[in-house]
């Protein structure tokens, strides 16, 4: 794991050299995964370090299975895209580029999880009497996983950009891959709620809610984090 951390900050080139060639990927794939699980079980426990030492040993669990089951679920996809497409690529470098892909932004995602302690540390406690500070807090969460997201992504632009393939060809490749990306990654974030937890007696701290399937992490933004505290700032 450590051989490719240092090959992912220092020697990108060489490394994507090894994804996009002729070399086994098993070992390469293996130690990615270890990578990215323990990043993201990083940043999972400031996730939910704002509900206690439970909701964090909860999230430090869960946000890694994001990653992993949004792996397992997208990578087939985007091989029948590259196929589709006409690029040639296997599918062992497709699972590679993804997990590439994720691992870095993990890599970022973690580097902020300092940031997010401390801002969640500053925080009021959690009670019914807090709402706003459980929304900005999940909004500030919501945007560092985004922008992490686009980071990791932007390596696998780059990845993409040494196939010998039209540059349209392989943005509509770059694109399709990074929509599908966001919509099951949302999905199953939501599904799992690695989150903050909530302040609504209603929903206690637990592994996985009776309603996990109900709705979705985007309706949820835009119907209640963001209208709260709009009306909040107006008053």
């Amino acid at each position: 794991m450590t051989a490719v951390f240092m090959r992912l900050l220092h020697e990108r080139d060489r490394l994507l050299s090894d994804v996009l060639g002729d070399t086994p990927l098993v070992l390469l794939s293996g130690s990615l995964v270890v990578l990215m699980v323990t990043a993201a079980a990083a940043y999972g426990s400031v996730l939910g370090i704002w509900h206690g030492a439970r909701l964090a040993a909860y999230d430090a669990v869960k946000f890694p299975m994001v990653l992993l089951l949004t792996s397992a679920f997208t990578v087939v996809f985007s091989w029948i895209v590259a196929r589709a497409f006409a690029v040639d690529l296997r599918f062992a470098q497709v699972i590679a580029l993804t997990l590439v892909s994720l691992a870095t932004a993990s890599l970022v995602l973690c580097s902020l999880a300092p940031v997010a302690l401390f801002l969640t540390l500053c925080a009021p406690p959690p009670s019914a009497a807090t709402r706003t500070t459980h929304n900005a807090l999940y909004l500030m969460h919501t945007a560092f996983v985004g922008a992490c997201g686009v980071a990791g992504t932007r390596f696998l632009w780059t990845a993409m950009q040494r196939l010998r393939r039209p540059r349209g060809v392989m943005r509509r490749v770059y694109v399709s891959w990074v929509l599908v990306y966001a919509l099951v990654g949302g999905e199953v974030a939501w599904a799992l709620r690695p989150f903050v937890g909530s302040v609504s007696p209603q929903y206690p701290v637990t592994f996985l809610r009776r309603d996990a399937l109900k709705g979705n992490v985007y309706e949820f933004i835009g119907t209640d984090i963001v209208p709260y505290l709009w009306s909040r700032s107006r008053h």
